[in-house]
């Protein structure tokens, strides 16, 4: 049997409908199958009781209460000693003549009454104990309720003891915790600090580097000027030291100055030095300079250098021919504006053969 045919068959079974085979093989399947099935049967047991004990009382009605109660003290009388009858079948009883079929039933009703009174007695006995069953499964039902309330108020506490525990724990991981990042944050600020002092060494060094470079490019461009003034003055020197180096002194063509110069030229080397004393200042900072030119007979003058002097009007430089001439009788100084003229615009202060 499966569970759905034992579903189907259980109203029946419990209004006692079933019988023969079914009944075998529900009750078979009952047993074997209590724990799955009795909370079904109960159920279904329950309404059972229910609708019985919802019908209401059947009175019977005043004649046959009559007839019944008459048959009942009929059957309380004693009847007379009688010969024995031979036992026959039912047809044949009902043949004999004598036999009164209305007293024969009479006799027959106390005991009906009595098996329905058994009948009803056995069903309330089930019903008790239906009751009883079920009382005592509501009873082990709240007292399941109660151990599992007993053990789940247990366990409540015991993971209230852990929670209180694990809280504790908790409370002096962050305290731990807290104190760590108090301490990060000191020295992060420490760090902070210390990064902020390096920035501002680094910049002072970034700006003493500046200065130095600034410094050696001066230095650079002073030793440049230096070597280049020793460079002058050694070819100077060697101008000076050459035997065919002639010197040209120069004066004021009107005399009214005391302003001289000496132009010291080497022929053979196209070049030569010019040494200016007492002179007018002439400074680069005017817009004017003193240019040299080098004169032969009468051609046109040919420029060869300029020059400035400082505040007490002396000074030197050296001397270039713009182009080469064929010979050089004299030379003569004007005064010109700045980076020189390519023919004397100026007048003639210093003149020399």
């Amino acid at each position: 049997m499966t569970h759905e045919a034992f579903r189907e068959m259980l109203p029946l079974y419990v209004v006692g409908a079933l019988d023969g085979d079914e009944l075998h093989n529900f009750e078979r399947y009952l047993a074997e199958n209590r724990e799955r099935c009795l909370a079904e049967l109960a159920q279904y047991q329950a309404v059972a009781d229910q609708i019985a004990l919802a019908a209401p009382s059947a009175k019977p009605s005043p004649d046959s209460y009559d007839r019944i109660a008459a048959a009942i003290d009929e059957g309380r009388r004693p009847q007379p000693a009688a010969a024995a009858a031979p036992v026959v079948v039912p047809a044949q009883r009902a043949k004999q003549p004598g036999v009164n079929l209305g007293a024969l039933i009479v006799r027959l009703v106390p005991w009906a009454a009595a098996a329905a009174l058994a009948v009803v007695l056995m069903n309330m006995n089930v019903q008790l104990e239906t009751v009883t069953h079920q009382l005592q499964a509501t009873t082990d039902a709240y007292n399941n309720l109660l151990a599992k309330d007993k053990q789940q108020q247990g366990g409540l506490a015991d993971l209230s003891r852990r929670l209180e525990v694990q809280s504790k724990e908790f409370g002096g991981k962050i305290d731990q915790l807290h104190t760590k990042n108090i301490e990060q944050q000191h020295d992060l600020d420490a760090l902070r600090a210390a990064n902020k002092q390096l920035a501002d060494e680094k910049d002072g060094l970034l700006r003493a580097a500046d200065r130095m470079r600034e410094q050696l490019e001066q230095e650079n461009l002073q030793t440049a000027a230096l070597q280049k003034k020793m460079d002058e003055q050694t070819s100077s020197l060697d101008l000076f030291m050459d035997p065919s180096t002639r010197v040209a002194p120069l004066v004021d063509p009107k005399g009214e100055s005391k302003a001289v110069a000496k132009v010291y030229w080497n022929g053979g080397r196209k070049t030569g030095f010019m040494v200016v004393s007492n002179c007018s200042p002439v400074q680069q900072s005017q817009g004017k300079c003193l240019e040299l030119w080098a004169i032969c007979g009468s051609e046109p003058p040919v420029a060869a250098g300029i020059g400035w002097t400082d505040d007490s009007g002396h000074g030197a430089f050296q001397v270039k021919l713009a182009k080469d001439t064929a010979c050089i009788d004299k030379f003569a100084v004007t005064v010109e504006r700045a980076g020189g003229a390519p023919s004397p615009e100026g007048s003639v202060v210093l003149i020399g053969q």
